[in-house]
């Protein structure tokens, strides 16, 4: 193997790859190329290329041959006559290879160690066709969800990696970025009714390629190909499977492949976090169930739909809970080795049953069932923290950003995490540190809004709710976070405003009185608080759940009625 720019060559193989990937390069183009790389830097004559490929008894025209074969080799390596960069020209003498090359003995040898930890970069979409983005960005997610499933491998998450699609970086340098040892690169063709996919793993410490291949495959083979990588991919890392990871691998959700094409067209809908978006997924989700009734993970997708749409907020929840409960239980009851129903489960038991245990249950059996499961970290970090447990919440927020180091949201979360402590200064720091991934994020400038007030610097406090307003106009968390830091700061005329917005946008579609409840209570309306957070606890208000820990409610504290409804929540004995 010998390494120059962003390729690879493999000698014994004759294969050329680019940053990974191989390329179609065969015949005499690849030998001539061989040939320069055997001797960098040096004169390689117009007579040694034909004693070398032309012997002298075959009958061709050399010169047209010569010329036919350069000018290919030169377009696959993206190089010019005129201004090269890798071949240099001789004119009536032949030809030097010019570029700088890593030789074997030269590179840094293959540790035979364990490599326990992976990135899996978006596939690319080679037909750049949009119509087909669902199919490459769902082989991506279905190689991590099955990778991260194994004991003793920390697997990236979804939301980091694709912070890299459509960037054309080099997987070292993302592979060092996110600190894991190997990275799997892959492309996806379309072509007619099948598919060509490409996939290399590289190893990070070195650059060379420990794995590559190439199918050309039907669309119904899709799931036999993705359960093949897996399988290979495991092999190459080195750990230690157990009987338990080996069935993992080898488990199929559904062998539909129609109703997978559907169940990938559902994780691209949600997966754009959009009211559209999360509507679309859910028929998709349902069309996948009607050719497979028994598609475990389409139930949990459609569960994790129903959720969301619960919190975004698109319906209430006291229609979309049961909804996904009712998913939840189906795909459990199919396969209760699936981790992502017991989390949707363990979100219905919290934030709309209220049954603390049974959540703390579903999400202790997730975690044991996956455990580079970065949204189930995130999860039961959150139903630690509602319920006062501070440190622990911190520990589980902290493991699901080792696991997805670059979700806006999780950082978010570890900022909000800190505010329901009571650390503000904390939570504002990790605000700002999620704000310079994205300085638009709207989350974040609410969580940072949420520490200024309570640390008494009001007019940076409104300015990060009117951002966070201005980034997310439909959202009433925001536009109640800002009407409660105007009643604080006095200026109660604006704060009531706010209070009547929200009350005109609650008359139209679904807005937690949760919400309500909070500038009512930054006026110090008590009475009109209090109403409102009855109206939230008979509409199952999931929001209710941070009622024990938010500050904004402290002063409604010594009410009788406030330390009721919290009993009734189960976040008191």
């Amino acid at each position: 193997m010998i390494r120059f720019g962003l390729f690879e060559f493999d000698f014994q193989s004759a294969e050329l790859r680019r940053r990974g990937l191989r390329i179609h390069l065969l015949g005499q183009p690849a030998r001539i190329l061989a040939l320069l790389l055997e001797r960098p830097g040096e004169l390689l004559t117009r007579e040694q290329i034909q004693k070398e490929l032309w012997p002298a008894d075959t009958f061709v025209d050399f010169e047209h041959s010569l010329n036919a074969a350069m000018k290919r080799l030169r377009r696959t390596l993206g190089d010019s006559p005129n201004n090269p960069r890798f071949i240099e020209t001789l004119p009536r003498r032949g030809y030097r290879f010019i570029a700088h090359v890593d030789r074997p003995e030269a590179a840094v040898a293959r540790p035979s160690g364990v490599i326990d930890s992976l990135a899996v970069l978006p596939f690319v979409n080679a037909a750049a066709d949009p119509e087909t983005e669902y199919l490459t960005d769902g082989i991506t997610e279905s190689i991590i969800n099955s990778l991260s499933q194994l004991s003793g491998v920390r697997v990236m998450a979804r939301s980091t990696v694709f912070r890299y699609k459509d960037r054309d970086l080099d997987p070292r340098s993302i592979g060092q970025q996110l600190n894991v040892q190997a990275v799997l690169i892959g492309r996806v063709l379309p072509r007619g009714d099948s598919l060509v996919i490409g996939a290399e793993l590289v190893e990070v410490s070195s650059g060379w390629q420990l794995w590559g291949e190439q199918y050309s495959r039907g669309l119904a083979d899709i799931l036999a190909v993705e359960e093949e990588i897996s399988r290979v991919i495991s092999g190459k890392l080195r750990v230690r499977l157990t009987g338990e990871d080996r069935s993992r691998l080898a488990k199929q959700s559904t062998r539909s492949a129609e109703a997978y094409a559907e169940y990938l067209k559902g994780r691209y809908c949600l997966n754009k976090m959009t009211e559209a978006g999360l509507r679309d997924s859910i028929g998709f989700y349902q069309r996948a169930l009607q050719k497979d009734s028994g598609y475990t993970l389409a139930y949990a997708g459609l569960a994790e739909s129903f959720i969301l749409c619960a919190f975004f907020p698109l319906m209430p929840p006291a229609e979309m809970m049961p909804r996904a409960k009712e998913a939840a239980l189906k795909a459990l009851a199919l396969d209760d080795t699936l981790a992502e129903a017991h989390v949707a489960l363990a979100s219905v038991k919290k934030f709309h049953d209220w049954d603390w245990q049974a959540a703390e249950k579903e999400c202790q059996r997730a975690l044991a069932l996956n455990p580079n499961h970065a949204n189930a970290h995130r999860l039961y970090a959150s139903l630690l923290a509602s319920q006062g447990r501070g440190a622990e919440a911190l520990a589980e927020i902290l493991r699901a950003r080792e696991l997805d180091p670059l979700s806006l949201v999780i950082g978010m979360e570890v900022g909000w995490h800190c505010y329901m402590s009571g650390d503000y200064e904390g939570a504002i720091e990790h605000a700002l540190s999620t704000l310079a991934m994205e300085p638009s994020f709207p989350s974040s400038h609410y969580v940072l809004g949420l520490a200024y007030e309570q640390m008494g610097r009001f007019d940076e406090a409104i300015a990060a709710f009117q951002k966070s307003r201005a980034g997310a106009p439909g959202n009433p968390a925001p536009l109640s976070g800002l009407g409660h830091a105007l009643a604080v700061a006095r200026r109660s005329v604006e704060a009531q405003a706010i209070l009547h917005e929200l009350t005109g946008m609650g008359a139209r579609a679904w807005v937690p009185p949760y919400f309500l409840a909070l500038v009512a209570a930054g006026l110090d309306e008590a009475e009109e608080a209090m109403k409102y957070l009855e109206e939230a606890f008979r509409k199952r208000d999931p929001y209710l759940v941070w009622l024990k820990c938010d500050p904004r409610f402290d002063a409604l504290r010594i009410e009788a009625r406030f330390e009721d409804l919290l009993r009734r929540v189960g976040l008191l004995p």
